[in-house]
């Protein structure tokens, strides 16, 4: 549903049971496989323990080698990033040479006697030479974690080149729902005792917030924060993603750390521990899209991409516009595209000469037609969203019911960025979520009518937030 079309089983995991990777093969999701090792120090000396590792892994190869969906055997999660990077030599040398033999001689003829149809690689990251450059951007594939750890804006992304970016993240609180069930309102503060228990990084908020201030203002109350803090999520992971994908010749492919949580906690996942949808999820479905329109933002400059996933060629036409908070158009333009099947294009480039005001004033939005239908839309700013002369957006909504589902077209007299619905007291997955509403623009989304409720009902518990709620 989110256009995804790989998962990978993390190392510091389990193998998981049958039937996800019986669903993997009905969806055509491709699964990574780790071993179940991951960023430690194994003892691959102990006989004992190197026979218990024989029998799990000859288990579980024979048990997955049939499926459709496995992709690739890994040896194991960033140990061998562990012996270059992380001074591991310094305290355990005498454990190196196991490693080796046992990553790189031993479980490779394991996995090939028992499954000679599916590749094996040696660790995640790596660059298949042992201990040389394991987290390189030159070949293999490439973990990238300061934007989180290491508190680089999100503009960080955009000078990483791996080959495959097979982990990055970034960090939300789950929604407003699920907090609810592990914290009273009166614990509703990031650094309360329960707020701090349930975060699986142990300075987690602080970056949160630290980061959240570069983009959006203070946000004016917990619900609110909960809220902004899923679409700064959302914004970075696009981020680094739309540059990843217009760079595909160098960038064959990206995996979001993570899909999925199992508690509920503030965390790198898309998914709650209740399989709700945070904005990165509904991100990841336009970001992941096989037909992909981005902006490359710099500065004064914006740089519209398409790129084309698909096998065969595409052809459309790109329209953008340079225009106001309140949908007066100052300038625009319009094309006609074919793309080259499997390609990423630079379609148009645009040059605005603005003051520091109206860089506040005025944002830069893209729109993709297919067959007189707009299939995708994108919106740059020229300053940050908190710097924005946001006004009450006046949404409007009408529903309708069409046969099992709640179809809501929206309207706003101003831009609405980030337009969050919910249906109170029901858990829905709509078609599309914390999406940017234009001036003037007409926007459909749907999603199933919860069961036992009127369409009267449903039009009483919806809700609309914009970020101009948020402050």
């Amino acid at each position: 549903m989110s256009h995804q079309n790989m998962l990978r089983v993390w190392g510091g995991g389990f193998y998981e049971e049958d039937r996800f990777y019986e669903m993997c093969d009905r969806y055509g999701i491709l699964v990574w496989q780790d071993m179940i090792f991951s960023c430690s120090v194994y003892p691959f000396d102990d006989p004992e323990f190197m026979e218990n590792v024989r029998i799990e892994i000859a288990e579980n190869v024979a048990r997955l080698r049939h499926h459709a969906s496995l992709a690739l055997w890994c040896g194991n999660n960033e140990m061998e990033m562990g012996w270059e990077y992380w001074g591991w030599m310094a305290r355990t040398p005498n454990y190196r040479d196991a490693y080796d033999r046992f990553f790189h001689k031993i479980l490779p003829v394991w996995v090939k006697d028992l499954d000679p149809d599916h590749n094996y690689w040696p660790s995640s990251p790596s660059s298949e030479t042992p201990f040389k450059d394991s987290n390189g951007q030159e070949k293999g594939d490439a973990h990238y974690w300061d934007v989180w750890h290491g508190r680089k804006p999100f503009t960080a992304y955009r000078d990483q080149y791996p080959r495959f970016m097979s982990e990055f993240g970034f960090q939300s609180l789950p929604p407003l729902e699920t907090v609810r069930t592990y914290a009273e309102e009166k614990d509703w503060n990031m650094t309360s005792y329960v707020m701090e228990w349930h975060q699986r990084s142990g300075n987690g908020n602080g970056l949160m917030i630290a980061q959240m201030t570069d983009t959006f203002k203070m946000p004016k109350d917990f619900p609110a924060l909960v809220y902004l803090s899923m679409v700064l999520q959302a914004e970075g992971i696009r981020y680094g993603v739309e540059h990843w994908r217009r760079n595909k010749n160098r960038v064959s492919g990206t995996l979001i750390w993570q899909l999925n949580d199992c508690w509920p906690v503030a965390s790198w996942s898309s998914l709650d521990f209740f399989g709700r949808w945070k904005a990165l999820h509904y991100a990841a479905k336009r970001f992941y899209a096989p037909v992909l329109l981005s902006i490359e933002d710099k500065s004064d400059l914006m740089n519209v991409h398409v790129t084309n996933d698909l096998t065969e060629p595409w052809g459309g036409s790109i329209s953008w516009c340079l225009v106001n908070i309140d949908g007066k158009v100052l300038k625009s333009g319009l094309q006609a595209i074919i793309l080259p099947p499997l390609a990423s294009i630079k379609v148009c480039s645009e040059r605005f000469n603005l003051s520091p005001e109206e860089r506040r004033e005025v944002v830069f939005q893209a729109e993709l037609e297919h067959n007189g239908e707009r299939v995708a839309l994108n919106i740059a700013t020229f300053a940050p969203n908190k710097h924005l002369k946001l006004v009450e957006p006046g949404i409007k909504a009408e529903l309708r019911k069409v046969k099992d589902e709640v179809e809501i077209t929206l309207t706003a007299h101003s831009l609405a960025r980030f337009v969050e619905l919910k249906i109170a007291g029901q858990d829905v997955i709509f078609s599309d979520n914390y999406f940017d509403l234009p001036a003037g623009a007409v926007v459909t989304i749907t999603c199933k009518m919860p069961e036992g409720m009127t369409l009267a009902q449903a039009r009483k518990a919806l809700e609309i937030h914009s970020l101009y709620d948020s402050f």
